[in-house]
């Protein structure tokens, strides 16, 4: 269990932080391809708009193929497309590389959910989620550190050549370490009328909204914190800008003791608490202070894990017999949300700069939490007859 476990959080750290390799350098490539921020916010939103679409694709095809095989292959695609971004000559090329990994990237990311249940026993598969949540959070913390480091020494060329070699290490070590596993018989399948049900149910929906609002609010702050503190009075570096997301680990942490907590108290009051400290994490942010922006971001993460890691076993808890339907629900909305908030925004910071951001990220999460308020005590309709 100890080799397959290092095996999967190393393999998944690698593949979830070239999500994010951009983010601490957004203002360095700004300037280096003479682009406008939509531009340049592009690089992550158009990257997981992809991912959003491709994700149920990856499912439904790791039915008819083996888990491994199409994980492989991903990940050598994935190396391919990164290596490009590392040679990208203008900011188009480098915009194809970002859609590319977008499409790739499910093909690891969304397969990995169902193959880590394949490879742990029955009664160590909470620890393979558990090392699985965790290495998307340490993914996410490197990819923007690492980028800030080398770019700040070298170059962003360097950067992307850097997480183009890690593919390609994890890429071996996935085919040498990582077992083989036969795919189970999917006896239920997944129909467009289940689909539009769980929409049209106001639980199911209410539910939904709450994970694209907080993620969107998340990258929304996470992306125009880079910009907000490369200028006065902050005036920090990419190498700065790099360790300030340090503070994202606390997302390793955060998600398994939320997930045991919520056991206990109850899903929806653990959504609450992850919201209202995503709030205060904004405001905290507002202050023109290195260290309460520090603070706010930490706050912030704590907000957006605590959600992630409670908001997908709700689902789950409402629709027992339908969970691959209900989980591809949830991530499209939950990438969807991140999308925008890296896209959306910028026509804000245009006039309203950081403050105009932190706003209607709180707004949205306001808003967003309405249909949830209303729904506590609606009944969630019965789907298992279908």
């Amino acid at each position: 269990m100890l080799k397959i476990s290092v095996t999967l959080f190393f393999v998944v750290s690698i593949i979830f932080s070239t999500i994010y390799t951009p983010q601490a350098i957004l203002p360095t490539l700004k300037e280096v391809f003479d682009i406008n921020v939509m531009q340049t916010n592009s690089l992550l939103s158009g990257m997981i708009f992809t991912l959003m679409i491709a994700t149920p694709f990856y499912i439904l095809a790791s039915n008819n193929w083996q888990r491994k095989k199409i994980m492989a292959f991903s990940t050598f695609l994935l190396f391919v497309a990164v290596s490009i971004s590392a040679i990208a000559t203008n900011f188009y090329i480098l915009l194809f590389s970002r859609i590319l990994q977008g499409i790739f990237i499910p093909g690891i990311t969304a397969i990995m959910l169902s193959y880590v249940q394949d490879i742990y026993p029955k009664r160590h598969r909470g620890l393979g989620m558990g090392i699985y949540m965790a290495a998307t959070s340490f993914g996410a913390v490197i990819g923007r550190l690492l980028a800030g480091w080398i770019t700040s020494l070298y170059s962003w060329r360097i950067a992307f050549a850097t997480f183009s070699i890690l593919l390609l290490i994890a890429l071996i070590v996935m085919i040498y370490a990582l077992p083989s596993t036969q795919n189970s018989i999917i006896k239920k399948i997944i129909n467009k009328k289940m689909i539009f049900n769980y929409l049209f149910d106001f639980k199911i929906l209410s539910i939904l909204i709450i994970p694209s609002v907080v993620f969107f609010s998340f990258m929304a702050i996470t992306t125009f914190a880079t910009y907000y503190l490369s200028k006065p009075p902050f005036n920090l570096s990419s190498a700065q800008l790099g360790n300030l997301f340090l503070v994202l680990f606390v997302g390793v942490f955060v998600s398994p003791v939320v997930g045991k907590y919520s056991d206990k108290t109850g899903r929806v009051k653990i959504l609450f608490f992850g919201i209202s400290v995503l709030i205060i994490g904004i405001l905290l942010s507002l202050i023109q202070s290195y260290i309460f922006v520090v603070i706010g971001i930490g706050l912030v993460t704590v907000g957006m894990f605590s959600v992630q890691s409670v908001a997908p076993t709700y689902l789950g808890d409402l629709a027992l017999d339908d969970k691959t339907t209900v989980a591809i629900l949830y991530q499209t909305f939950f990438y969807l949300g991140g999308a925008l908030g890296a896209f959306v925004p910028a026509f804000i910071w245009k006039n309203y700069q950081y403050e105009g951001v932190a706003i209607l990220s709180i707004l949205l999460l306001i808003i967003g939490s309405i249909p949830l308020i209303f729904s506590i005590n609606t009944r969630v309709k019965n789907y298992n007859k279908f």
